[in-house]
């Protein structure tokens, strides 16, 4: 399931199709209509062209302000690109130098409390909630043609956003999770070289497990989210309804559109 989903780009990671999933009504996310992706900043014509031939016709940019300018996205000019930042900067610090982050990575547990506060940010926030329905009208309105949306890596902003568009459309949550989970080994050389290029600056483990919590997805991560929406909010149609706004008419025009 891993390869046959995995969209293969020379100078991309962790772009995949959320499509071929099945919901618990039996019907199945369309392929080639939701694609995930870390950032594309790296993409050479050829690249371009391939997620061009695969039929993306529109990208959605969750970045920062910051990182768009300094690592804008290179895509096809035939493709629509929006920018709906999801957090005025990137809290998981996924682009920035590791060296510079061994001066407050001290304690083993930073990393990973880190992104406990930034899944709680990612759930709760009135600016993350505004952002993510914005990016939901986007998406039914979105001319015909694969839509893809992604963040820096494609793991945590990009993550939360499939987490949500997956249980809307009605995908078991072992099989949300299981995607979500999946992250990790599609990124497995960039979280590799970003660990060796940690190592160059220091042996510490306290350093070098927080860069690798901070670098990877966890089980932990996707429960933080999923125990806050319903523990919060009561449930995810709570946050659909109560948070993001949308009714059972809205839900039904996610479901046709990218349920077959």
């Amino acid at each position: 399931m891993r390869h046959m989903q995995e969209i293969n780009l020379k100078n991309a990671f962790n772009c995949r199709d959320l499509g071929g999933y099945q919901t618990r009504s039996g019907l199945m996310v369309q392929p080639k209509q939701l694609i995930r992706s870390g950032y594309l900043s790296d993409l050479d014509n050829s690249d371009q062209q391939a997620l061009y031939n695969y039929g993306i016709r529109t990208i959605i940019d969750f970045r920062s302000p910051l990182e768009v300018r300094k690592y804008p996205d290179h895509y096809d000019s035939r493709t629509q690109y929006l920018k709906i930042p999801i957090l005025k900067q990137d809290l998981t610090e996924s682009m920035t130098n590791v060296r510079n982050l061994a001066g407050w990575l001290t304690d083993k547990w930073a990393g990973f409390h880190q992104m406990m506060r930034i899944y709680d940010q990612l759930i709760a926030s009135d600016e993350v909630q505004r952002a993510y329905r914005q990016f939901f009208l986007t998406l039914v309105d979105a001319n015909s043609g694969g839509i893809l949306f992604h963040c820096s890596t494609g793991k945590d902003r990009t993550g939360i956003i499939s987490i949500l568009i997956l249980v809307m459309l009605g995908v078991p949550e072992e099989v949300v999770k299981a995607d979500y989970l999946c992250s990790n080994w599609f990124s497995a050389v960039r979280i590799n070289n970003r660990l060796n290029e940690a190592k160059l600056v220091s042996d510490n483990l306290a350093y070098l497990k927080s860069i690798f919590d901070l670098s990877t997805v966890r089980e932990d991560y996707f429960q933080q989210a999923v125990s806050m929406i319903n523990d919060r909010y009561g449930s995810f149609d709570s946050y659909f309804h109560d948070r993001l706004g949308f009714d059972d008419a809205f839900l039904l025009r996610m479901r046709k559109k990218f349920l077959a």
